[in-house]
């Protein structure tokens, strides 16, 4: 049978969380059509064994290395066979009636070229509320030079509100309506707005921003960004992340950060950034460099 819905899930080193993703997933009960593909980015833990082992349908692309998100999300694109294509985060959880809904939603309006869905953490309560609860913040505004300098510079730890705009503080997650982005753990669009648009900017990005790219050019094409709060997704919020090392991850945020502006915006502010990349990544060291002196007093 066809599938309708290509669910695409990018992996590295979450072995365990992953089982539990596709054990869910094949576990639901749909009226559409669906296939999983897993693009393993190098992993070191035995994930392509376990998947060849345990879920023989999911269409598997292994990588002998860590290719970036952004590439390897573009290997399972390519690869996909659905109308509806769905990047899903592998320490992810599949709500009820999500894969239907977002077919659904997405196949009956045209001018909607992304959705995103609520997003909400393990054991949450239906009247959880970002900032008191469990409802994952993922929706964003689009970032303006003044208050990625802020996150660059870590300025939000001593002055909270000053990043309030870009994170949206004021968005209210139980209603449904047109946002500038959406967190790319769950990212849905159909397959006619990628033959529109393309594919992933993986040349300009190896993580980070390559959603918020791709959101700017959907929007330019003429299509909108959609959050849906009527279906929920369980995120575990950043497994693979939590495995990097801070100083890995200032550097490829930093990166990113500069490339999409020196893409999108006045030369002079990616200049900016660049500029201020070795100040980032050392920040990122010495926490690193403060973390293990922690952990040895432990």
């Amino acid at each position: 049978m066809q599938p309708k819905v290509s669910l695409i899930i990018v992996s590295w080193n979450v072995r365990e969380q992953l089982k539990d993703n596709l054990s869910h997933l094949f576990s639901m009960q749909t009226r559409e059509a669906f296939e999983v593909l897993v693009i393993d980015n190098g992993s070191s833990d035995g994930t392509a064994t376990m998947i060849r082992t345990y879920f023989p349908s999911v269409h598997l692309i292994q990588n002998d290395a860590n290719r970036g998100f952004a590439y390897a999300c573009n290997q399972g694109l390519k690869m996909a066979k659905g109308e509806v294509l769905v990047l899903f985060n592998p320490d992810m959880m599949m709500g009820k009636d999500v894969v239907d809904h977002t077919y659904q939603t997405l196949t009956t309006h045209k001018d909607i070229g992304v959705m995103g869905v609520k997003l909400v953490r393990e054991n949450a309560r239906p009247d959880d509320q970002v900032g008191r609860g469990s409802v994952v913040a993922s929706v964003r505004r689009d970032p303006q030079f003044r208050d990625q300098l802020a996150i660059l510079l870590k300025l939000p730890h001593l002055f909270p509100d000053v990043v309030n705009q870009y994170l949206a503080k004021d968005f209210d997650y139980n209603v449904s309506q047109n946002v500038d982005q959406v967190r790319g753990s769950f990212f849905a669009f159909r397959r006619d707005v990628m033959e529109k648009i393309g594919v992933l900017d993986a040349q300009t990005f190896f993580i980070w921003f390559e959603e918020v790219d791709f959101c700017k050019r959907v929007r330019q094409a003429g299509f909108r960004i959609w959050y849906d709060a009527t279906v929920s997704c369980t995120d575990l919020i950043g497994q693979s992340f939590k495995q990097q090392s801070s100083r890995w991850k200032q550097t490829q945020f930093s990166l990113s950060m500069a490339r999409y502006f020196a893409k999108w915006c006045p030369p002079w502010q990616a200049w900016i950034i660049y500029a201020l990349r070795p100040l980032v990544i050392g920040i990122g060291a010495l926490t690193d460099l403060v973390q293990i002196k922690s952990n040895l007093w432990k």
